[in-house]
């Protein structure tokens, strides 16, 4: 990191893109980028590159895993927590506030549109994003066979997105160690890039309100899918929803759906979700149990890794799970397509604004926000129009 960088400016940078990172974990590391490299060159442009594709490797969400590994730099242990949980801060507030008037929002009728038209354009998005991970994800046609039946597996439910991805981390990590060359000895070996030493443990906070019961279900749905799900929010759309619709019935798909379009439209990660369902379920206690069980062991595990840079990037163990991983997480991201479709997708107007933001954004790299916003507006449209 070039000359002198204090915690406190890394928290302010932190803080700003909780509040400005509209459109995605990558639209964020796009936004760093230019930020860190070209205009505070805080990091060099192959300092960053590293950065970046260790925090897109690892479980979780790229840019609170980013500014983790940035903070870490500067601060250690405390400052990777204080980076990311700056970068958290304003989402989940606002999404405890959104959860706090959900009914309220529901029970209006041009809101309720305006949600469902967003759900729609919802289905569009993440079947965009999966078509074009695909693309680069996938190299070749047995990768592309292997999404295919994960997708199948998942969206018939004959397996669980956490089994699926423990077979995948499972076999690819096992080939990958397998195929390995053994390691060049003495001098030659790879250095370890040592950044700060670090625990791999982070507390979780105990709260004494709220249901007990609810808080400890709460971090025990989403504590494995924090720690487990590779390829950012989105990935972990359909774990999320197989354990908060499907096996606790927390939510019905049609609030899921819009849980999911509250974590797009809010700042931060699509992740967030997590805050709104957990206050749906005990409360300002059960939200900040959520935020803290998705996100907090993935934090670890980023300071963890970013302990020895290169030497978990070369890691065959590593290499050859990730390799894996990429035909799983494409085949729940479709998956997820699917079941927010058989959710959100109901007339056909709803059908209309899918394609359209699934064709728009395969076509130009604009931020989902505005595909969502457009989403609602079309629906409102519709009804306006049709009360003419």
């Amino acid at each position: 990191m070039r000359g002198k960088v204090t915690l406190r400016a890394v928290f302010r940078v932190a803080l700003y893109y909780g509040f400005a990172g509209f459109g995605g974990g990558y639209s964020v590391l796009a936004q760093l980028r230019r930020d860190l490299v070209d205009k505070r060159a805080w990091l060099s442009a192959e300092e960053f590159l590293i950065l970046a594709e260790l925090s897109k490797s690892l479980p979780g969400t790229p840019a609170t895993n980013l500014l983790a590994l940035l903070g870490q730099r500067v601060g250690g242990v405390r400052g990777g927590v204080v980076a990311a949980s700056a970068f958290l801060l304003p989402s989940t507030v606002l999404m405890i506030g959104c959860g706090a008037a959900y009914s309220l929002v529901r029970a209006a009728a041009g809101l309720s549109l305006f949600f469902d038209g967003m759900n729609a354009a919802m289905v569009g998005i993440v079947g965009a994003v999966t078509i074009d991970l695909a693309r680069t994800a996938l190299k070749t046609r047995r990768e592309v066979t292997l999404a295919i039946l994960c997708g199948l597996l998942l969206a018939t439910r004959l397996v669980s997105e956490p089994m699926l991805a423990a077979a995948a981390v499972a076999i690819g990590g096992t080939k990958g160690v397998l195929d390995a060359p053994p390691p060049a000895g003495g001098d030659d070996a790879p250095k370890s890039d040592r950044l700060h030493g670090i625990s791999p443990l982070v507390a979780i906070p105990v709260l004494v309100t709220g249901s007990l019961a609810a808080l400890a279900g709460l971090a025990r749905v989403f504590v494995p899918i924090g720690v487990t799900t590779f390829g950012g929010g989105l990935a972990m759309i359909p774990a999320i929803e197989h354990m908060v619709v499907v096996d606790q019935g927390w939510l019905d798909s049609k609030a899921f759906a819009d849980a999911i379009a509250l974590g797009q439209i809010t700042p931060g990660p699509v992740a967030i979700c997590a805050t709104f369902i957990g206050y749906r379920v005990a409360g300002i206690a059960g939200a900040l149990v959520a935020t803290v069980a998705i996100f907090a062991p993935a934090t670890a595990v980023a300071l963890a890794a970013g302990h020895s840079v290169e030497r978990f990037r070369r890691s065959p163990l590593i290499v050859g799970a990730l390799r894996m991983l990429a035909p799983a997480v494409i085949g729940m991201l479709g998956a997820a397509t699917f079941s927010l479709g058989r959710a959100s997708v109901g007339i056909h107007v709803d059908v209309a604004i899918a394609v359209l933001a699934f064709v728009v954004l395969l076509r130009r790299p604009v931020s989902p926000l505005w595909l969502l916003i457009g989403g609602g507006l079309i629906r409102l449209a519709v009804l306006w129009v049709a009360r003419i």
